[in-house]
């Protein structure tokens, strides 16, 4: 399995409700792909949050340069000023506590 995480924060408040839009867009792709284990999106310390999990590498991939994902993807760049995401193997879903906590190692060691 492979999940992946990422952390988005806006350029602009006012951005809020497109970047939401295609999030959710993004969200019901994934929940609808039978090699999606787990979807989800959250707030965290002020910024928006994405966790998925995939059965494998291909799955994950496919997804992620198609429909809705491929949109919001696009547009982060012009919404957002912080856009991080992280890829790790797991062998189950992790929780959002474990997720957080590689991403922000992630973070720190890019730094």
């Amino acid at each position: 399995m492979l999940a992946a995480i990422g952390g988005v924060s806006l350029r602009r408040w006012y951005y809020g409700p497109e970047l939401f839009w295609r999030a959710r867009q993004a969200l019901l792709q994934a929940r609808g792909d039978p090699l999606c284990l787990e979807a989800q999106v959250f707030l965290h310390q002020g910024m928006f949050f994405s966790l998925s999990v995939w059965e494998d590498v291909e799955a994950m991939l496919t997804f992620a340069q198609s429909g809705p994902h491929r949109c919001v993807v696009d547009a982060a760049s012009r919404l957002a000023k912080t856009y991080e995401f992280h890829h790790f193997p797991c062998i189950a879903v992790p929780s959002r506590d474990q997720a957080l906590k590689v991403w922000a190692q992630c973070v720190r060691d890019q730094q």
